[in-house]
């Protein structure tokens, strides 16, 4: 049987000597709901080898590409593996339609395992990035519940503040959920944000772990963190990593403009840097250094 399906959802796919291409962007999107319908009946190997089988076929860099992991994470079978390719999608594809999904799924995943400053990261980028995403009222309010579990009102009902501004009056039950917690912020001062506070504390935190990433000379790797279509959020993304003591860059005269950290002589070293940004809750992929930028 799952050879039957392999074959019949490829056929097409395969051209010349058995040599395969992608299959266009249309037969994709029916490619990974009928993955997505095999997983979800309980056949889950076959629905991920349909969506493996993309990927390998597919050449990185390409919107496809994008799309194939963004469904490969959301059907993995371990959240190992999820949360890996929803960082990828996030950080090499984000002008992908399913970046901002992606970085909800991250949130999802870093508040299982109790990382609140993590999963709030992912939010507040989730909301900067994604201004019309009709997700946006839902995500607020799970930043507002994170500030108050760490024991940061100030911040929550800066989020509540937000979030009653996007939720309109028809969304009855979402109004509900929010007037429950409007009590709560009824003697709290939130003209000086927290947030000022939390990036502050970033700041001072990330240096030490940077401080070999800052030192290290011009070499033929570095780090991306993002790509946007325009210089302004680029340079936005950049002024606040520089902020936290970050050696930053954009790299680009026109779109995509690339947001950059460090130049390390060998992968090994970009590697560690990696590891250590991600420690701090900072998403980054290695990759050569282009010409524009030495």
């Amino acid at each position: 049987m799952r050879a039957f399906v392999l074959g019949a959802l490829f056929a097409g796919v395969v051209t010349g000597a058995g040599a395969q291409t992608p299959p266009p962007a249309t037969g994709a999107a029916s490619i990974f709901a009928r993955a997505r319908q095999l997983v979800l009946a309980g056949n889950g190997a076959a629905g991920r080898a349909i969506v493996d089988s993309i990927v390998t076929v597919t050449t990185p860099g390409i919107p496809l590409y994008g799309e194939a992991l963004y469904w490969r994470a959301t059907l993995a079978a371990t959240s190992a593996d999820a949360e890996n390719d929803f960082r990828r999608v996030v950080v090499e594809y984000p002008l992908s339609p399913h970046s901002g999904d992606a970085l909800l799924q991250l949130a999802r995943l870093e508040s299982a395992r109790n990382d609140r400053a993590a999963a709030i990261t992912h939010l507040e980028r989730f909301l900067r990035e994604n201004p019309r995403n009709p997700q946006r009222p839902q995500a607020t309010l799970t930043l507002m519940r994170l500030a108050f579990e760490q024991n940061d009102p100030q911040a929550a009902c800066v989020f509540l503040g937000r979030v009653l501004s996007e939720v309109p009056e028809s969304s009855v039950e979402l109004r509900n959920q929010l007037g429950y917690y409007s009590p709560r912020c009824a003697t709290v001062d939130t003209v000086r944000v927290a947030v000022v506070a939390v990036d502050s504390a970033a700041k001072r935190d990330s240096a030490r772990a940077d401080s070999a990433a800052r030192k290290a000379a011009a070499g033929k790797y570095t780090l991306q963190v993002a790509a946007y279509t325009t210089r302004a959020e680029a340079d936005r993304l950049a002024k606040r990593l520089k902020g936290r003591g970050l050696d930053v860059r954009v790299v680009g005269s026109s779109k995509l403009f690339r947001v950059r950290i460090g130049r390390y002589a060998t992968k090994a070293a970009a590697t560690a840097a990696q590891r250590e940004l991600k420690a701090k809750k900072i998403d980054a992929f290695v990759t050569e250094a282009t010409g524009e930028e030495k």
